[in-house]
């Protein structure tokens, strides 16, 4: 009987992780965070990667950028696109993010549309 309830805990808590995941990964790009975070959320430039981070790292930092707090003039930014998320989102980006499967990255330089429809 253990063994089943084990096993019913364990099935629901990854169905609930894989929903929080789709959830964030749909926040991602609604939100435009690919943008400057990238597809695949490696950064680049002046952006910091963000894929595998520590959820609980990521999620603290989020909420403290959604408050208005920043250590730089760099990070204003973030305060612009986090002062409308709920609670519930930062913590759905930040599932998606620190469980990130980053997709295939093609080469679209030799595709005739330039990535479009592909």
């Amino acid at each position: 009987m253990k063994l089943i309830l084990l096993i019913l805990l364990v099935t629901f808590s990854l169905l609930a992780s894989s929903k929080s995941y789709n959830r964030g990964e749909m926040l991602y790009f609604k939100k435009v965070c690919n943008g400057c975070h990238g597809t695949n959320a490696k950064g680049g430039g002046i952006y910091p990667y963000l894929a595998n981070k520590n959820k609980v790292y990521l999620i603290d930092r989020l909420k403290y950028f959604r408050k208005g707090k920043v250590n730089t003039q760099r990070q204003e930014i973030m305060v612009q696109f986090l002062i409308s998320f709920s609670d519930k989102e930062i913590e759905d980006i930040a599932t998606y993010l620190s469980t990130h499967k980053a997709s295939e990255e093609t080469n679209v330089e030799s595709d005739l549309l330039g990535g479009f429809g592909s």
